[in-house]
């Protein structure tokens, strides 16, 4: 950041709101505050928002603004960072350094958010900045250490989702997990919940009541691992879009019976888009030639990557059968072994008869069109 005083600032800002005063509405405080910003940090406010235009600019304040970047350079923010933070966030410049902020930062370095992480999770929600830290960020630290046993386990639920640190505490994250807690869901399955899918636990509580009622309903014990995975999908989807997702398998000629079936084998089956689950079917009814009982008894077809996945081993295996590599038997369990076995046992150990394998598997246009000998 540019060392420029404050007085300088004010002669260079009020000249050039002589200079723009017929063009511009904003007041003078405001068009002072933004040309602080631009030379300060590179922010870029052409169309400043309400909230920029409510700062107050003078020469007094304009020395409190210049501690604020100053401040988060010293922790390792880039000027971009610190555009983009106050561009979210235009009251941050006006927050106390050594009473609010650098305790904060602080707290956020005891937990683990050290070099490029603290902007990272800052910068991914700034309210952690606006949240009391010995009444909201500390309590709401520890509830979800507490809940995944460990600081390493915590930061990462926080990464992935840092609303965790600024989410009403009591009133959503407490509440949501004695509501799985009373119904027998078992600790360490929230636990793992929290660490898969954080969001999950952040729902309205009358929303995750009904949640657990609409999977218990479905068959699903809540003692059983798979309850939270059906959880976390019901929980992300409307009821409208359920029904569409239900009806568009059944459309493909499934029964909801079956569907739901395989719904309590996989739940992620029904996260997917409608258009994936169209796509998935016809691939596997129409290309790999699959009959209906066997995509739906794998409900992993509609979690695999078409173009990365299914597309890919299905020509392989196709290549080996005509090479008579392998027996004509059904296909369904190679498209889902790991990714190191198939290639190693069904790609490598066919080099040498086969030997634009890899170049098929990969999706070598050149080689997929050589015909097979």
């Amino acid at each position: 950041m540019s060392k420029i005083s404050s007085k300088f600032l004010l002669y260079f800002i009020q000249n050039r709101f002589v200079n723009t005063v017929s063009s511009s509405t904003l007041p003078l405080a405001s068009v002072s505050t933004i040309e602080f910003l631009k030379n300060s940090c590179g922010l870029a406010t052409d169309s400043p928002s309400s909230a920029l235009r409510k700062l107050q600019f003078d020469e007094k304040s304009a020395k409190k603004y210049e501690a604020v970047p100053r401040f988060l350079k010293s922790y390792g923010f880039e000027n971009s960072q610190i555009a983009k933070l106050i561009a979210k966030r235009p009251s941050i410049l006006q927050s106390r350094v050594s009473s609010n902020l650098k305790p904060k930062f602080e707290f956020l370095e005891e937990i683990g958010f050290v070099g490029p992480l603290l902007p990272k999770v800052i910068l991914s929600n700034p309210a952690i900045l606006q949240r009391g830290l010995d009444s909201h960020l500390k309590p709401s630290f520890c509830f979800i250490k507490e809940m995944l046993e460990s600081d390493e386990q915590a930061n990462f639920a926080i990464r992935r989702f840092s609303w965790l640190l600024t989410s009403n505490l009591k009133g959503v994250m407490q509440s949501n997990v004695n509501v799985l807690l009373s119904e027998g869901v078992p600790s360490r399955n929230i636990s793992k919940l929290i660490r898969l899918q954080p969001r999950t636990i952040l729902q309205k509580v009358d929303r995750m009541v009904c949640a657990v009622k609409k999977v218990k309903e479905l068959g699903i014990e809540p003692h059983t691992r798979m309850f939270v995975h059906a959880l976390r999908v019901v929980v992300s989807i409307s009821d409208t879009t359920w029904k569409k997702k239900i009806n568009v398998l059944k459309s493909l000629g499934w029964s909801e019976k079956e569907i739901l079936t395989a719904f309590k084998r996989d739940p992620y089956c029904l996260a997917c888009s409608e258009e994936k689950m169209r796509a998935v079917a016809d691939f596997c009814l129409n290309t790999a030639k699959l009959d209906p009982e066997t995509v739906i008894s794998y409900p992993k077809f509609f979690m695999s990557g078409l173009d990365k996945c299914l597309r890919p081993r299905f020509k392989v295996v196709e290549v080996l059968k005509v090479k008579k590599l392998i027996k004509n038997t059904k296909i369904a369990w190679l498209l889902f072994l790991g990714e190191r076995n198939f290639v190693t046992n069904y790609v490598l150990k066919h080099l040498d008869e086969v030997p634009d394998l890899m170049d098929i598997y990969r999706g070598n246009a050149a080689a997929e069109s050589r015909p097979v000998l």
